[in-house]
Parts: structure tokens; sequence; C-alpha cells
């Protein structure tokens, strides 16, 4: 079996500065497909480091921004690893979705709750 590559990157969307301060983006690749999604986070400009694709410096708001990123990618790794347990065939945009919410697994209350209803029925 072939090892599959995965790699979770953050990179700063310049072009919709507001008022210095840029959003966060994150892009997840896998194999070479990727999918992209927004951190909802933003960072000044200054701050930010595209080559250690983090906020440099030691500020507060550096340390913080830095402290989420490591949170959203651990997450994300989580996500691909409980992924690729269950399935054989793993993509970024499964990986994104399920970081997201939006993946297959997401059922709501009451469909579950009508499931076990209908157990008894």
């Amino acid at each position: 079996m072939q090892r599959s590559t995965f790699k979770v990157f953050f990179y700063v969307k310049r072009q919709s500065e507001k008022h210095g301060q840029v959003p966060v983006m994150g892009r997840i690749t896998i194999n070479g497909t990727m999918s992209q999604f927004s951190c909802k986070l933003t960072v000044r400009s200054t701050l930010w480091d595209a080559k250690a694709n983090k906020a440099s410096g030691k500020s507060l708001e550096a340390q913080r921004l830095n402290e989420k990123l490591e949170n959203i990618k651990t997450n994300i790794g989580k996500q691909y690893q409980r992924l690729c347990d269950r399935d054989s065939y793993v993509t970024a945009e499964k990986v994104r979705n399920a970081f997201l919410g939006m993946g297959d697994d997401c059922r709501l209350l009451l469909q579950t709750f009508d499931e076990y209803l209908a157990g008894f029925l």
C-alpha cells in the first residue's frame, strides 16, 4: 500500500485587506489534491511570516494566533486519521468537510431520535 501525502498549510489573503487586517486561510493537501477553507481569523499583515506560515514575533497577538492555528492543524490531523481508519480513500475535500462539520457523519438530533423510535414500532 502506497503512503499518502498529507499537509496542512496556512496563508493570508492579502487582496482582502481591511484596516491593516488580512484573513487567514487554510489549505489541506492530500496526494496532490487540495481543499481550501477560511480559518475565521484575521491578523495584521505586518505580523504574518509567509515562510513560516504563521504570525511572527513574541507579541501576545502573535502567540494567540499561532496557538489557534496549531489547534486547527491538530484537529485537522485527527479528522484525517479518523477518516483513514474508516475509509480506504481519503480526499482533501473529505477531511475539510469533516473538520468543518459538514461530513457524512453529521446527523440531526431529530433524525437520530426518529431512528431510535422506529426500533419500537
